[in-house]
């Protein structure tokens, strides 16, 4: 009777071990896919937060300093006076929108 199971045994051994490359190779794929997947979904936006966030620093640097050339320009007004003034050029220099460029010329003058 054990003798009957042999082959039995035998031809079951060998299609998995024929087969183990293919779900090998199903497996890789799936991998892939979830790999993809995930850069997509975390890596990729995260790329784009990195590049906004060097752009930022890069407008509120030429903001520090416009606004304090203006200051050293004109030590005895006000800030309302030339706040325009350094609006205008944050917007020429860096081709922003004028909220944005008056968001950082506030902000470069609050942190003086």
């Amino acid at each position: 009777m054990i003798v009957a199971f042999i082959p039995v045994i035998s031809s079951l051994f060998e299609f998995v071990s024929g087969n183990i490359i293919n779900l090998v190779g199903g497996l890789s794929a799936i991998i892939m896919i979830v790999t993809t997947w995930i850069a997509k979904k975390y890596l990729i936006p995260f790329l784009k937060v990195e590049g906004r966030r060097r752009y930022a620093a890069y407008i509120a640097a030429i903001a520090d300093e416009v606004t304090d050339e203006l200051r050293l320009k004109y030590p005895d007004k006000s800030w309302a006076v030339y706040l325009d003034e350094a609006v205008d050029k944050i917007i020429k220099i860096c081709d922003i929108k004028p909220e944005v460029a008056r968001r950082a010329a506030s902000a470069s003058i609050s942190r003086r």
